[in-house]
């Protein structure tokens, strides 16, 4: 294996038929990833499934030193799962950035493994896995991170739990740099997203020493259709590559996002959106938007591009719908008349069926105005596809008064425009 890979990384490959591979993948990928669910739990950031893409010539340079890596670490076996789809963190592996840990804890219905975590320097991802011990109806809630006193340090957060496995990974960042005292992770678990019903504490430190992020200064506009995107920055650490763009304020189309943004280095390697967890975040400017990578830190690159080719993207005019919950009907929505069978059910849980097309596969809501202006705060969302173009979104209205009608500004529709951008990093 050692020696067929020397060999395929010694190969030229031809740009061109390279570039129709790799846009391939991600159509492919779109297709398989649109039959998922996902539930929207934290409304400040944009958690959704990213693109999954892995080439025969990544599988090869990676796997066989992966393997290897993994092969000798305690607890290992149980999260490859986890990062599977996840270059920049098996990379972070490979390169003995993984703090293993193995400790556990316990509470009424749960047993729970801290087994181990990657760092940067003011973030980390921690992986762990339980075993149920008993038929409550009981779930995963949140986790986070206490200093000794047990007050939270931890500040943002993005968390998965894997079912049936039990396996769990959460993303947590810090206001400063990694913390070196004795730590605390705290998991909680409730019924039905009640109130907190059981927690469990493990005691920890982290002993990995702090990556410094690599930042490079892009400051370049670029145009597709008319809409202008200015790449501000991009900042590579050890678990994730953050792209900083602005949306011009006089771009006549609202852009939902990238259906393709990547890095790509001279060899036509590629690192993707990242498939679990946050894959974007808003500012304080709804211009700005921060979009995540994942991290190629580990390898080293002579040149390293970054690339998109499609952006969801419709006219500003068409970016909402207005319903009437009383009246049980949808009174405006986007020309192309995608929603429809709006049913309120008891409860306060409205319904929607969206004609969706091949790969899309977005929760098109995220907040709620009502008729006086007053911002609601959503409690959940759900999406499902049902059939190939046909799609069934819902949401939990908020349980405070209300005036109707009420309108939901479109966080994400079936309407792209393309194009063929590449921005050369270095």
């Amino acid at each position: 294996m050692e020696k067929w890979k020397e060999a395929i990384e010694k190969q030229e490959i031809p740009k061109v038929p390279l570039e129709t591979a790799i846009l391939k993948g991600f159509h492919r990928a779109r297709d398989k990833r649109a039959k998922r669910t996902v539930r929207k739990r934290g409304l400040w950031t944009i958690v959704a499934a990213a693109v999954l893409m892995l080439t025969f010539i990544t599988s090869i340079r990676v796997s066989p030193v992966f393997a290897n890596a993994i092969a000798s670490i305690p607890g290992m076996s149980v999260i490859v799962d986890m990062i599977q789809d996840n270059k920049g963190l098996q990379m972070a592996i490979e390169n003995e950035h993984y703090q293993a840990i193995g400790v556990s804890g316990e509470s009424k219905s749960f047993k729970v493994t801290l087994e181990g975590l990657i760092t940067d320097e003011n973030g980390l991802i921690i992986f762990s896995s339980a075993a149920q011990k008993n038929s409550n109806q009981i779930q995963f809630s949140s986790v986070r991170v206490l200093d000794q006193n047990g007050v939270p340090i931890s500040k943002n957060g993005s968390y998965s739990f894997n079912y049936p496995e039990l396996t769990h990974t959460a993303e947590l960042e810090f206001e400063t740099k990694i913390p070196t005292d004795e730590l605390l992770i705290e998991y909680t678990f409730s019924k039905d997203e009640e109130e907190a019903s059981e927690t469990i504490q493990i005691p920890f430190k982290i002993e990995l020493k702090p990556i410094k992020k690599e930042q490079y200064i892009i400051n370049e506009t670029v145009e597709v259709k008319g809409q202008k995107i200015h790449i501000r920055s991009i900042t590579i650490g050890s678990l994730k590559t953050a792209i900083e763009v602005e949306y011009d304020a006089e771009n006549t189309m609202k852009i939902f996002g990238f259906e393709d943004l990547r890095l790509e280095d001279e060899k036509g390697e590629v690192w993707t959106s990242i498939q679990n967890g946050v894959t974007a975040r808003g500012s304080d400017n709804p211009n700005v938007m921060t979009y995540y990578l994942q991290s190629n830190y580990f390898r080293q690159t002579d040149h390293l591009t970054l690339k998109f080719n499609k952006l969801m993207a419709m006219d500003r005019e068409d970016a909402f719908i207005i319903i009437d919950t009383d009246k049980k009907e949808i009174i405006r929505q986007p020309k192309d008349k995608r929603f429809r069978n709006m049913t309120v059910h008891r409860g306060g849980y409205v319904e929607f069926e969206l004609r969706g097309e091949e790969g899309y596969h977005h929760d098109p809501f995220s907040t709620i105005i009502d008729a006086q202006g007053k911002e609601l705060r959503m409690m959940s969302g759900y999406f499902s596809r049902k059939e190939e173009d046909r799609i069934s979104i819902g949401f939990d209205l908020p349980d405070e008064a209300y005036t109707n009608p009420l309108k939901l500004p479109l966080a994400g529709y079936p309407s792209y425009i393309t194009g063929n951008v590449s921005v050369e990093i270095k």
